[in-house]
């Protein structure tokens, strides 16, 4: 019995996926009779400026110190959005692989004053560009569609390290 159920319904959803399909097709005009050509102009690269992380702290104190402050940070290139760029392109177009990460050793040399509680604090700081090219959709027969892709990418540049009075 369990059998024969299993059956009727693979064939009920194979009557209803093919009918489905017939249907859009039946209405459809035949697709042999367009060419879609797909074009992109050449990627162009801008630097905008840095991107920041937020704020760590990793020392707070009310007493009066100087010393220096070792952690370990791991961080990564990034890219956000879509160029239609393989990571192989984007890495000659950059001048950095976008998918590279790391862990380091930051050293952040402090003082502390001791008349309030302070901390010391980090962020991690990346190189930010601005990649874009345009999409060229041309169905032969029809209209050209224009689409502008833009991406951002991120490159690890480093650390900033403050110390500031804690509340």
């Amino acid at each position: 019995m369990y059998k024969k159920m299993i059956i009727m319904l693979v064939t009920v959803v194979t009557f209803i996926v093919s009918f489905n399909i017939n249907a859009l097709t039946a209405s459809a005009v035949p697709l042999d009779h367009y060419h879609i050509v797909i074009t992109y102009t050449k990627p162009y690269k801008k630097y905008i400026g840095h991107k920041y992380s937020n704020w760590n702290t990793i020392y707070s104190a009310k007493k009066k110190t100087k010393s220096t402050f070792s952690k370990s940070v791991t961080w990564a290139n990034s890219l956000t959005g879509n160029v239609s760029l393989s990571k192989g392109k984007l890495t000659a177009l950059l001048g950095f692989n976008v998918t590279w990460s790391d862990t380091v050793t930051i050293n952040v040399p402090f003082s502390f004053n001791g008349k309030y509680r302070q901390k010391v604090q980090y962020r991690k700081r990346y190189r930010k560009y601005k990649i874009t090219r345009i999409e060229y959709l041309k169905i032969v027969g029809s209209s050209t569609q224009k689409k502008h892709l833009k991406a951002f990418a991120y490159k690890y540049d480093g650390v900033v390290s403050r110390v500031v009075r804690d509340k």
